[in-house]
């Protein structure tokens, strides 16, 4: 089956939005970053209501708005009124949501007169499924729900997850995507873990997966076709840039492509260090002389999303000149995870999904 991505919603630094996120990326515009120091490209204040005018999506949790508000904008902006809810999926992650939630109950348990006196509208939140669970309670999504989380490669594992559930005939559309909120306990965690970046970010992406069948009868332009989504992992520091040029190696051999048709690559890169390092050195053996896109250098480091934003980079980038061959999506997480996606511009057939 081929399936293929139909739909994009964005939410960045650059605004809440598909077209500011566009808007800025093909100006190359570097975004307005606070005071804070360091300073983080930070979205304004927001609730679901800003996404979704016409559906209340009052979230206390900060990350989980922003995530179930981009669910709300793409479902605003593509019809799936010829899909039957029960058809309906969605496949969202993050490598920190729900951090403040569940750090604030362990801290008041730890903090209370006895270990039960915690705040309990914090319970929630701080499942790792709440989510997923609310974008589909708010939006009528009443077919398969997965929440996933693979450090930076979490947006290439909820698209390769939500391109089986198609294939399989699990659903017919899938809404995949991957979401990271600022937080002062998010900075404090990646500074204590040698990982600051030098500007940090947040977001969410979320995407349109579904049978390319599906999108022409409903008159739905296909923005761009997966022809492999591979995954990795390692368990030695030293053993991260094997681990990542298996994972690309696999899924140029799975699209059937060769490394000379990769025209455009988009890296996930990590913050810097070895790891960004080890992506850097494997992109430029497979891919010589090929422009290497970095999202990271204009919106800020998106963590958890920073795999979403390179697809969703991709794909405005072949919006406005689509590439000769085909674009390769990297990501390596310093905890161990490694992922590579080749996507085609518009509907060039792929290879099976298995």
């Amino acid at each position: 089956m081929n399936v293929v991505i139909s739909g994009l919603a964005v939410v960045s630094p650059y605004g809440l939005g598909t077209a500011p996120f566009a808007t800025g990326w093909r100006a190359a515009r570097p975004v307005v970053t606070s005071p804070e120091d360091p300073p983080v490209a930070r979205l304004p204040e927001l609730t679901g209501d800003d996404f979704t005018p016409n559906r209340r999506v009052r979230l206390k949790e900060r990350s989980s708005a922003l995530a179930v508000g981009t669910v709300g904008a793409l479902l605003a902006a593509y019809d799936l009124a010829d899909v039957p809810a029960a058809r309906r999926g969605v496949v969202l992650g993050s490598a920190l949501a729900s951090l403040d939630s569940y750090l604030a109950v362990s801290g008041g348990s730890l903090a209370g007169a006895k270990p039960h006196f915690i705040d309990h509208n914090l319970m929630p939140p701080g499942i790792m499924n709440y989510t997923s669970s609310q974008a589909a309670i708010r939006f009528d999504l009443r077919g398969p729900n997965v929440t996933v989380t693979s450090g930076r490669a979490t947006g290439l594992t909820a698209l390769g997850c939500a391109r089986r559930l198609v294939a399989a005939g699990r659903a017919d559309a899938v809404l995949a995507g991957a979401f990271e909120a600022l937080s002062p306990r998010r900075l404090r965690l990646e500074a204590a873990a040698d990982r600051a970046p030098a500007l940090a970010g947040e977001g969410c992406c979320v995407f349109l997966l579904e049978a390319a069948a599906t999108a022409e009868r409903a008159g739905r332009r296909v923005l761009a076709t997966p022809l492999a989504l591979t995954a990795g992992f390692f368990a030695e520091p030293a053993d991260g840039r094997a681990a990542l040029r298996g994972a690309v190696t696999r899924a140029l051999r799975q699209a059937g492509v060769a490394a000379d048709d990769v025209a455009t690559v988009v890296r996930g890169a990590a913050a810097p260090g070895r790891y960004a390092d080890d992506e850097a050195a494997v992109l430029a053996d497979v891919a010589p002389g090929v422009p290497v896109l970095d999202p990271a250098a204009r919106i800020g480091d998106t963590y958890g999303a920073s795999a979403a934003f390179a697809v969703a980079a991709a794909i405005v980038e072949a919006g406005t000149e689509p590439p000769a061959g085909v674009t390769l999506v990297t990501s390596i997480d310093p905890d161990g995870q490694v992922a590579c996606a080749v996507l085609a511009p518009g509907s060039r057939a792929p290879a099976a999904v298995g």
